[in-house]
């Protein structure tokens, strides 16, 4: 098998691993390429005889692909030129799991956050197993974080009620973190955050318009306050594409 005919064979077996209709995976993949920027800001698209021979599929799919793209203001089709990407495509904003605080606070700089379920008080899970203090009553809130409009984020927070009900209008409509750090009468410690790399269950997959079992990075935070007790705790599933994680190391002399 030639290296092509090898590549496609892969790209089409990703796209039928997928439980999402092909059109929409191959939407998904084509997206991916353009901000990727292996199709560029006006640059001409093949035609559709040659995405159908590119991916393996039949004509009519690409057609329902381009489509979506369409819909999305991605690409433009121009009568008798061709379908080109469209000058005004909005960069992604990546989210860079940097292990810096002031790092951390600037990429979520703009963002916005959505509810979708809240428990007004509980405890935290068993699994936040840490040797720190815990405060009795957290509230509960599942959310969806956005960047320029787009789900970047499924994110499951506990937060200490104590810090809540500083300003709980604010932490409702806003990104919990940077807020947290102006409200904090006992100033903040410590922030722990661990990564690993899973797969978005079909839940997921609808909040972030992602295919079931993309790869999500879960992303885990738990801070602390001076005195050793857990302020905050959350699990978020972060879309593996627009996930970056920067760490420097220093080489010892």
């Amino acid at each position: 098998m030639t290296g092509m005919a090898a590549e496609v064979g892969d790209i089409r077996q990703r796209l039928n691993e997928t439980q999402q209709p092909l059109y929409v995976s191959l939407s998904n993949l084509l997206e991916t390429e353009i901000y990727e920027g292996r199709w560029p800001t006006g640059g001409q698209l093949p035609t559709i005889a040659e995405l159908s021979e590119r991916y393996d599929v039949a004509r009519v799919t690409i057609r329902q692909a381009l489509g979506v793209l369409s819909a999305k203001g991605l690409i433009v089709a121009i009568q008798g030129k061709g379908t080109f990407v469209a000058d005004q495509v909005k960069p992604r904003k990546t989210i860079a799991l940097d292990s810096d605080w002031n790092y951390l606070l600037s990429t979520l700089d703009g963002n916005s956050a959505e509810s979708i379920e809240v428990v007004k008080s509980c405890a935290l899970p068993p699994a936040v197993d840490e040797p720190e203090k815990h405060f009795k009553d957290y509230r509960y809130m599942k959310r969806i974080h956005r960047a320029y409009d787009e789900p970047y984020c499924v994110n499951d927070v506990y937060l200490a009620n104590d810090y809540y009900n500083r300003d709980p209008d604010t932490f409702d409509r806003q990104m919990i973190i940077p807020h947290l750090t102006k409200v904090s009468r006992a100033k903040l410690k410590r922030m722990k955050q661990s990564v690993r790399i899973t797969s978005a269950d079909l839940a997921v997959a609808r909040h972030l318009g992602i295919p079931v079992n993309a790869p999500v990075a879960e992303v885990r935070r738990l801070i602390t306050n001076r005195k050793d007790e857990i302020v905050f705790y959350s699990t978020g599933l972060y879309r593996g594409d627009l996930v970056v994680f920067n760490t420097t190391i220093d080489v010892p002399g």
